[in-house]
């Protein structure tokens, strides 16, 4: 029988190991380089004539002219609530109630204290009075008669005083809409015990409509009362509403971003839209604009003041003078002529 050689599996030696290490990093390194020296091609767009809107970006809610939260200013259980979301409602009309048995009661024996208190006050006048006119030659009053009617006069005062907080704690007992609008909350039912701090119902005023923007800190200096603005809800995408900034709120919040914001209302023009309070949406206040201005697009700018314009075959820096930009484009001022062509991706032209 004829034996096949044996292949003994080659030694790889050490000395080997690093020589094609170092050999695979050297090709690697070739192909970056390869990769990162390859020319791409460059973009070229013409310096056009356009109007630059510069703007500020805010998102806020939907809200309504005013509105009223209302809760009682007395604990008690709740009779009733003559309303619902959605109803509309007038100045002073009665929307919910607690129960006035006991208030009632309290009144009634309050009244009839003071007719008591009156009563006995009158008596002592009375007999003031028969003294003097029985003792022609006496003026006034004696001073046991003056401390009767001091302490009389003191507790009918008091009782008084007594009867108007059961009537007003009576009055309190009722909730009347302050304004007139529709109602957007009723969270309590009848029957439940209530505290001053339960929020009975809203009322808000949709006479007109406002948009509520949380404007960053760091912009409010830019805003202005007047300025025109566009806003758009999440709700209705396909439809922008214009308004102007109406009012800027002189105090400070802090967004759920933890962001530090300033509240700026846009009164919204006329919008027809069934409202919904709170409705989320974006806010574009317009702080700039300029007409029929040069621009280009921001990503053709380098270092902030220059451009590569198309030299022939090749390119050449320019330096510009820019002014407002959009968000996508910006004003230049000077450095540049219409229709000129610059280059749109100037990262390619650096890596050049």
């Amino acid at each position: 029988m004829k034996l096949l050689p044996v292949k003994l599996p080659i030694k790889i030696t050490r000395k080997r190991f690093v020589i094609g290490l170092v050999f695979l990093v050297v090709i690697f390194g070739i192909f970056i380089f390869n990769q990162r020296t390859k020319q791409k091609p460059l973009e070229y767009t013409e310096v056009k004539r356009q109007t630059i809107v510069s703007s500020i970006s805010a998102s806020g809610v939907l809200a309504g002219k005013e509105t009223a939260n209302l809760r009682f200013k007395s604990p008690g259980k709740l009779a009733y609530i003559n309303v619902k979301a959605g109803d509309k409602v007038f100045t002073g009309q009665t929307l919910a109630s607690l129960d006035t048995t006991d208030l009632s009661i309290t009144l009634q024996q309050t009244e009839n204290n003071l007719k008591d208190k009156q009563t006995t006050l009158d008596k002592i006048y009375d007999d003031i009075h028969l003294f003097q006119y029985g003792n022609m030659g006496t003026n006034g009053e004696t001073e046991a008669q003056r401390a009767l009617r001091t302490t009389a006069e003191v507790a009918r005062d008091n009782t008084y005083d007594t009867v108007r907080a059961a009537r007003e704690a009576l009055l309190n007992a009722s909730i009347f809409s302050p304004i007139s609008g529709i109602v957007t909350r009723t969270d309590i039912t009848a029957g439940q015990v209530v505290s001053t701090t339960d929020l009975i119902t809203q009322v808000v005023d949709i006479s007109e409509l406002y948009f509520d923007a949380e404007v960053d800190e760091s912009d409010i200096s830019k805003i202005s009362l007047g300025q025109k603005a566009r806003v758009t809800l999440n709700s209705y995408n396909d439809k922008g509403f214009t308004g102007t900034v109406s009012q800027i709120k002189p105090i400070t919040k802090t967004a759920s971003s933890g962001a530090t914001v300033v509240i700026i209302r846009i009164k919204l023009d006329n919008p027809k839209i069934d409202f919904i309070s709170d409705l989320n949406g974006q806010a574009e206040i317009e702080i700039n604009h300029s007409e029929n201005a040069l621009s280009i697009p921001q990503d053709a700018l380098v270092d902030e003041k220059y451009v590569y314009t198309q030299n022939g075959k090749g390119v050449k820096k320019v330096e510009v003078k820019t002014g407002i930009s959009s968000d996508i484009d910006i004003e230049i001022k000077s450095g540049l002529s219409e229709n000129e062509k610059v280059v749109k991706n100037p990262g390619n032209v650096v890596n050049k």
